[in-house]
């Protein structure tokens, strides 16, 4: 039987791999974000960013929007029950967590608050108030993942009972922009202020900026460590690489996790040589192209975060429900809003990475936990949207 080759006798394979350079750039590091580009990306799986029909019943298209929210990882970790006439049960997916990079499910359910607070602006175009009950079942513990929990009940209204919110004409507009922006121009005080107004007072919320160039230049250097920490922790980059959906034939099937739409990705993925279940190694090639990879992430007007005061579930539903709006905010402003999570992760690995984040920001991890931190700015290309699951797999009647 002839032995299989070694690597080293394969030096034609291994100069393609040299010369694909960006293509392997962008997949040995998409496990960071969601490719922006609308390029490539299948129809069936941006469907649900079009205006729903006006025939959907209320509940339905408050949840047509909904869906549109943002959350980790586009896990897209709900599940809506219509059983009951006039209201929405949402309920964490217990399949759609993430227990490496979010042990705790926090970041799972800010995702849930982003996705109440759409519903309820939905509901708001309509003329219908809605009364949101948090946890019917009991607040569940901030150890433990919320997989199944009844994360609220959604009682609509009567039409009349509310008026339209100025921010959703942004819903289907909004997109997270992942890619460089512009170092060279300054974001306008009042624009921050509106960042930082962007929803009713929230007595447990704590909301801030960052603009000073030095301490811009320390929350890029502490994000790149986590990020890095994030990549060459092998359960945790497993875990983005699970999530990934390479081309369009992945991204229609599973319209969820991180989407990789580029050409030379998908050739080394097709002809077998771009493994993404390959743990980058310190040091080694696939490294420095994925510190390549994470420049954009250094590019900016200044940071915004938002921070607790305590950590309740409840706080972090509001978090989502802010976080949301101020995102829609920007949008509506001209600017992007995008999300770092890495350095805010519970995981073992991430402990002093969190903990000098927190003491850079002035911030107590235990009195006053950072639940976003996000980089803001003017990004120099358009994003495109990421994928969505339809409707009618979300809903349980």
């Amino acid at each position: 039987m002839t032995p299989s080759p070694s690597h080293d006798t394969l030096p034609g394979r291994r100069r393609f791999i040299r010369l694909a350079g960006g293509g392997v750039v962008l997949a040995a590091t998409a496990p960071l974000a969601v490719v922006g580009c609308t390029a490539g990306m299948p129809a069936a799986a941006l469907q649900p960013w079009s205006a729903p029909s006006d025939a959907l019943e209320i509940r339905e298209f408050m949840l047509a929007h909904a869906l549109l929210a943002p959350n980790p990882h586009n896990r897209q970790p709900w599940i809506a029950d219509l059983q009951e006439p006039g209201a929405i049960t949402l309920f964490c997916d217990a399949g759609r967590l993430l227990p490496e990079t979010d042990p705790f499910g926090r970041q799972i359910l800010i995702g849930c608050g982003a996705f109440l607070e759409l519903a309820v602006q939905a509901a708001a175009q309509h003329g219908r108030a809605v009364q949101v009950s948090l946890f019917p079942d009991g607040e569940p513990s901030d150890q433990t993942l919320p997989g199944g929990v009844r994360v609220a009940r959604l009682a609509v209204g009567e039409p009349g009972s509310a008026e339209p919110d100025r921010l959703f004409a942004q819903v289907r507009v909004r997109s997270t922009q992942k890619g460089f922006y512009d170092n060279q121009r300054v974001l306008a005080a009042p624009l921050w202020q509106r960042l930082l107004r962007a929803s009713p007072t929230q007595p447990s919320l704590l909301l801030g900026q960052v603009a000073e160039p030095a301490r811009m230049a320390a929350l890029r250097q502490l994000t790149r460590g986590a990020f890095e920490i994030e990549m060459l922790t092998p359960a945790t980059y497993l875990e983005s690489a699970r999530l990934m959906r390479i081309g369009p034939t992945e991204i229609a099937r599973y319209r969820d996790g991180i989407s990789i739409t580029g050409v030379m990705p998908r050739l080394l993925n097709a002809v077998g040589v771009f493994d993404r279940f390959a743990v980058p190694e310190r040091g080694n090639d696939t490294h420095q192209r994925m510190l390549d990879h994470w420049r954009p992430s250094e590019t900016g007007s200044g940071y915004f975060w938002m921070a607790t005061q305590g950590n309740s579930r409840r706080d972090q539903i509001a978090v989502g429900r802010v976080f949301v709006r101020a995102q829609l905010q920007a949008t509506a402003d001209g600017f992007s809003l995008h999300p770092l999570s890495q350095a805010l992760q519970e995981f073992d690995a991430m402990r002093e990475a969190r903990r000098t984040l927190h003491a850079a920001l002035g911030l107590d991890p235990m009195e006053q936990p950072l639940q976003m931190l996000c980089r803001v700015g003017y990004a120099l290309e358009p994003a495109g949207h990421s994928p969505r699951r339809a409707l009618h797999d979300l809903l349980r009647t």
